[in-house]
């Protein structure tokens, strides 16, 4: 965590796994999400990732991950796993302060679900957004919340072929509202980020809740809600699943 003035920013810092976003750096990252809402000297948070990549997704080689290309899951079980994921996402979705994605490298898979949650998104060049997984090892339960934010069609396409896109065609598409040269990125989100914090928090707390309603009202939360079901469902269609996860093809 660092702090400068009013921005605090939160970066993940496993790079010798492309940041994996295993439980237990997840959970920290929500803590420390509470955190910065619950300090008064804090308007606007950002999360960024240390080494190579903003994340490459799920740790796949945490407990109960390993051996996913084989065994089959409980059906009871997944759909109360992916209950619970629904809520931690929904959560952030609803955190009362701005919160800024700085996506540089890959963000694949779980990470957009994460970038999704997010009120801004700027990106590197370098970057690479993309679910590979939802070709044949996991149905993500927010979809990065790509259906409000790119339309239909393209979320299909991106999800039936698991192509990645590179930062430019990612603002072109809406997944993010910038893209510029990596060694330009933290400096820019800086800027961004300061910015933003000028305004008063309370009345930021009430302009993020006033155009979130937007898309509450198009049923974005009713969706998210829906998609734990379908997540769990997922893991119904076979015994076996072959293929390599986004984190084993980046690694």
């Amino acid at each position: 965590m660092e702090q400068q003035g009013a921005v605090r920013r939160l970066r993940l810092n496993r790079p010798e796994r492309l940041n994996a976003l295993s439980s237990e750096l997840l959970r920290t990252l929500r803590e420390e999400l509470r955190a910065a809402m619950d300090d008064e000297a804090t308007g606007v948070v950002v999360v960024s990732g240390n080494g190579r990549a903003f994340s490459a997704g799920a740790d796949v080689k945490e407990a109960g991950h390993a051996d996913a290309t084989t065994r089959r899951h409980d059906a009871p079980k997944d759909m109360v796993a992916a209950r619970r994921q629904v809520d931690d996402w929904l959560s952030v979705w609803s955190l009362p302060k701005p919160v800024i994605a700085q996506v540089h490298g890959y963000c694949l898979g779980l990470a957009n679900e994460l970038v999704g949650c997010c009120d801004l998104v700027v990106c590197g060049t370098s970057s690479r957004f993309g679910f590979p997984e939802m070709r044949q090892v996991a149905l993500f339960t927010t979809l990065g919340f790509w259906p409000d934010r790119i339309g239909l069609q393209r979320t299909k396409e991106l999800a039936f072929t698991g192509r990645l896109v590179e930062g430019p065609e990612a603002v072109q598409l809406g997944l993010a509202m910038e893209c510029v040269p990596d060694d330009e990125l933290e400096a820019r989100v800086d800027a961004l980020a300061s910015s933003i914090a000028e305004v008063d928090p309370d009345r930021l707390t009430i302009v993020k809740a006033a155009i979130n309603t937007w898309a509450e009202a198009r049923g974005v939360r009713a969706a998210v809600l829906r998609g734990g079901d379908y997540h769990a469902l997922y893991h119904q269609t076979s015994t076996r699943l072959g293929g390599l996860s986004a984190s084993e093809q980046t690694s």
